[in-house]
């Protein structure tokens, strides 16, 4: 059960991160924007992180034995 919660905390911080991080990448680009290059670098280190911890937490899948 705690693997679940794992899992889940895990997911929710890899939508949460990587959806800040694609919003502060066309800031990288633009002319007129700035965005501290250190703040993406350790945002997609922290979207890495969760999807590592989404793949390793990864609730076990049910295989059918009935066929």
């Amino acid at each position: 059960m705690k693997s679940t919660k794992l899992f889940v905390v895990s997911l929710l911080g890899l939508a949460v991160s990587a959806a800040v991080l694609i919003l502060l990448i066309p800031s990288l680009f633009g002319s007129g924007e700035h965005a501290d290059t250190w703040l993406v670098v350790g945002l997609a280190l922290v979207a890495a992180a969760f999807a590592v911890g989404t793949r390793y937490w990864r609730p076990p899948t049910r295989t059918s034995e009935s066929r």
